[in-house]
């Protein structure tokens, strides 16, 4: 097990040359690739967003 972090959205682990990211609300937030993101976009608060 590697200490590297994981898609919010479909939980794969996070490599460099795949990573993308969207600052939601002053956070940087790391996904797996565009599409993670994209679902993460349209619907922050399924994903744990916001829920502090």
């Amino acid at each position: 097990m590697t200490d590297a972090p994981c898609c919010p959205v479909c939980g794969n682990e996070i490599t460099p040359e795949r990573e993308k990211k969207w600052n939601h609300e002053g956070a940087w937030i790391y996904f797996d690739d565009m599409g993670c993101r994209n679902r993460f976009i349209g619907n922050p608060e399924k994903y744990g967003a916001g829920a502090s």
